[in-house]
């Protein structure tokens, strides 16, 4: 019996299976030089603008900052002219670096400033400002509605006032609700409206109990609470 050999044949792999991943990319880029270089190109100038962005902020916030040092230094004075001189350099870090971190600051201060010279309708004005130009800044606008308060008991206007204050606690973003309670207890109490006052104390105490101002509060319910059993036995 003969037999026949069996030939077993290899089929070679075209060559680019056996290239290499640096091969491969190298061989790509060779092709596609043009679309590389331009996409290299387009993110380095990306990256240099952001660079260069994040530089120039950086630069205005410190020129603001050395600026608003400056009108803080009037500010604290203490008299009419220091005022009057802060309210200047305040409004020129507004008007040189409006988007700068010092801008929304120098706005607040600048109510501030009206309020210590008593120039209460200026002070309205400064306030309101900055709640239609810096809401965004949920600690500063906290300050601001109860400031804005402050100005209104000035000027009487109590349901204003009382408006400002309950703004604070109605907007579950802003800070400063457990001070704006307080301070509606303390303003009912001038409107000798002692259930309302007790109402905002109780609210104080039961909701923020580890603020310092759940401590004063505490003291007025009691001090409220002890009235009100002297006006029970007097009937």
């Amino acid at each position: 019996m003969t037999y026949r050999k069996r030939v077993i044949t290899h089929t070679l792999k075209k060559p680019d299976e056996f290239i290499s991943t640096m091969e491969r990319i190298t061989f790509f880029i060779e092709k596609n030089i043009r679309i590389v270089l331009i996409a290299s190109a387009a993110f380095l100038i990306i990256g240099a603008s952001i660079f260069s962005f994040y530089l120039y902020k950086n630069h205005v916030n410190t020129k603001a900052a050395a600026l608003e040092y400056q009108a803080v230094r009037h500010y604290y004075e203490g008299s009419a002219d220091g005022y009057k001189k802060a309210i200047e350099l305040f409004e020129e870090v507004i008007k040189l670096y409006p988007n700068s971190k010092s801008a929304s600051i120098a706005q607040y201060n600048i109510g501030n400033a009206y309020f210590k010279m008593n120039d209460f309708d200026k002070a309205d004005e400064a306030y309101k400002k900055f709640i239609d130009k810096y809401s965004s800044d949920k600690i500063l606008l906290g300050l601001v509605m109860q400031k804005l308060s402050y100005v209104y008991v000035a000027k009487k206007d109590y349901n204003k006032a009382i408006e400002s204050l309950n703004r604070i606690i109605s907007d579950s973003s802003v800070f400063g609700k457990d001070q704006a309670y307080f301070e509606l207890g303390k303003l009912y109490e001038v409107l000798n409206k002692k259930d309302d006052a007790m109402s905002k104390y109780e609210a104080l105490v039961k909701d923020y109990s580890s603020s310092p101002w759940a401590a004063e509060g505490a003291a007025r319910l009691k001090i409220l609470k002890g009235e009100e059993k002297k006006e029970d036995k007097k009937k």
